[in-house]
C-alpha cells in the first residue's frame, strides 16, 4: 500500500543504522552510544557498535568530551547494581559491599573496551573546564540537564554540527546547531521532539 500524506520532515535527524547512512568527515561523540556499543547485553548494541566500527573504517574525526569517561564508569557500575537488584531504587543499594566486586570487573572490561575502541578512532578530547563556562546558558535556553549541556557545549566549540547520539533530549537544539545521528527506533520520537521544540 502507498504512503499517503507529506513525507515526514527529516528536521535534521538521520539514523546512523540506516543502510544509506554515511559517517560525516568530523562528528561529535555522545556517552549514551558508547555505553550501548561497549556493553553487549544493551538492546542497541549492534547498532552503535557497528557505527563506531564506520567512523573508524572511515577515518572521521570522533570528537568527545572527557566527560564521556566518567559517564561510562557510572553506566558500568549502576549495570552491576541493577544485575544483583533489578527492582531496587539504585540510590538505596549503590553502597552494598556484596555488589562491588561484579562492578570492578565490569568496569575493568568497560575500560579495556573503550581503550581499544578509542585507539580505533582519530579522536580529538576537549576537557570539561575548555566548555564549563558556557554550561549555565545552554541549560537555561534549552532546558538540558547539566551533564548534557555539557556534550552540547562540546559540540558548539568544535565548530561542527554532526552529533552521534541515541539521546533525543538534544533535539531541543536547533536544526542550524546540531544535526543528531540517531538509532532508527529513536528517529520518529526525535523529529516529533525536535518539531515541538522549534519556534512556532
Amino acid at each position: 500500500m502507498t504512503a499517503r500524506g507529506r513525507p515526514t520532515l527529516p528536521r535534521g535527524v538521520h539514523a546512523f543504522d540506516a543502510p544509506t547512512w554515511r559517517p560525516p568527515r568530523t562528528i561529535v561523540l555522545d556517552t549514551s552510544v558508547v555505553v550501548e556499543a561497549l556493553l553487549p547485553n544493551q538492546p542497541e548494541h549492534d547498532s552503535c557498535l557497528a557505527a563506531l566500527k564506520q567512523l573508524a573504517a572511515n577515518r572521521s574525526t570522533v570528537i568527545h568530551n572527557r566527560l564521556l569517561e566518567i559517564e561510562l564508569w557510572e553506566a558500568t557500575f549502576n549495570l552491576a547494581l541493577r544485575e544483583r537488584h533489578p527492582r531496587k531504587n539504585l540510590r538505596q543499594i549503590r553502597y552494598d559491599k556484596r555488589i562491588r566486586p561484579r562492578a570492578a570487573r565490569l568496569l575493568r572490561q568497560a575500560h579495556q573496551a573503550w581503550e581499544k575502541m578509542r585507539d580505533s578512532l582519530t579522536t580529538s578530547i576537549i576537557e570539561v573546564g575548555e566548555v564549563a563556562d558556557d554550561v549555565p546558558r545552554l541549560m537555561q535556553e534549552y532546558g538540558l540537564q547539566s551533564y548534557d549541556a555539557v556534550h552540547a557545549a562540546t559540540l558548539l566549540a568544535s565548530g561542527v554540527t554532526d552529533f552521534l547520539t541515541r539521546d533525543a533530549g538534544f533535539a531541543a537544539l536547533p536544526a542550524r546547531l546540531a544535526t543528531l545521528h540517531t538509532t532508527h527506533a529513536r528517529l520518529a520520537g526525535t523529529r516529533a521532539r525536535r518539531r515541538r521544540a522549534e519556534p512556532l
